[in-house]
């Protein structure tokens, strides 16, 4: 059974002087995140030697040429966006970069349909991104779906190329985090030996089993303060025991956005249900504020029977 991250990280770090100040805040969030054991214990390397390089420049003393970008690999829905995000503030709280922004972007943010306009696209969003953190999601596209499973153009070889050459000018202003699909990263990785060259951490996201999906749903259940009756948790550990089924068949099972769906899905079959339900002369100024926020076993079956 894996330890307690933030724990580990109190216990390790008794003097928290030279932490920003919000770095507990983060290191909790990062604890609270459903799962993960393997990139908990990655993250928490990640903030030792962060440490270690912030506290050497802090006392100029000469430290190694050292970039932190990164691939993130696993399916959908398995928490790559979110913990970039997190890095970003690790490395703001840490004074290893100016800024604890994340700019999101895909290939067409960087690859435009005439010679020469790639590279002024690619500067250009580089630029915007300068002491934070450029987040290239489906990065595989890039090469036409991944190395061996397309062939990369000239626009999008131009946008590699350029992201390799300006990741090099700008490693101590700029981390850039490539995520998607497992294979396909592999093989784009493969396809570019230059990117792998730079790459320093490499954290691979697993897929959720059936009881990462419930606590997923529980915890959106109580951020919305809403309620489930006994009959509903039953009826929802089933249709996600489904989900879980499909998922583990499904390289493109969407993991936590299917359960974000689900969830989404239930409100407009409760609104009806409690819609149905008001006979009376008080019409929907009737039904109390329990009757609101609660999610009856009915509900979820109504779901299953619409899939």
């Amino acid at each position: 059974m894996a330890s307690n991250f933030a724990e580990r990280r109190r216990q390790s770090q008794p003097d928290r002087r030279r932490r920003g100040q919000n770095l507990d805040a983060i290191t909790d969030e990062i604890e609270n995140l459903v799962g993960l054991d393997a990139i908990k214990d990655q993250i928490a390397n990640l903030i030792d030697l962060a440490q270690i390089i912030a506290l050497k420049k802090e006392r100029d003393i000469p430290v190694s040429n050292h970039s932190f970008h990164m691939v993130f690999s696993g399916p959908p829905g398995t928490g790559k966006t979110t913990v970039a995000r997190l890095i970003g503030k690790i490395f703001f709280e840490l004074n290893l970069l100016r800024k604890d922004t994340v700019r999101e972007v895909t290939k067409a943010d960087l690859v435009a349909s005439y010679q020469g306009q790639t590279l002024e696209k690619v500067t250009a969003v580089v630029k915007s991104s300068l002491d934070g953190v450029l987040f290239i999601d489906e990065a595989y596209m890039l090469s036409g779906g991944g190395g061996a499973l397309g062939h990369t153009d000239s626009f999008s070889q131009e946008a590699i190329d350029t992201l390799l050459k300006l990741m090099e000018d700008h490693r101590d202003r700029l981390v850039c985090i490539f995520a998607g699909y497992t294979d396909e990263m592999r093989r784009f990785e493969d396809a570019n030996p230059g990117l792998k060259s730079r790459i320093s951490t490499r954290l691979v996201f697993d897929s959720y089993g059936e009881e990462q999906l419930m606590s997923i749903f529980l915890g959106m259940v109580e951020r919305h303060h809403m309620t489930l009756s006994v009959g509903a948790r039953d009826e929802a550990r089933k249709y996600i025991a489904d989900l879980a089924r499909v998922g583990s068949k499904d390289p493109n099972f969407g993991n936590a956005r299917e359960v974000r769906r689900m969830f989404e899905a239930l409100q407009p079959i409760q609104a009806s249900r409690l819609a149905r339900q008001c006979t009376g002369e008080g019409g929907i100024q009737s039904i109390t504020n329990e009757e609101l926020l609660a999610l009856e076993a009915d509900d979820i079956i109504e779901l299953a029977s619409r899939d």
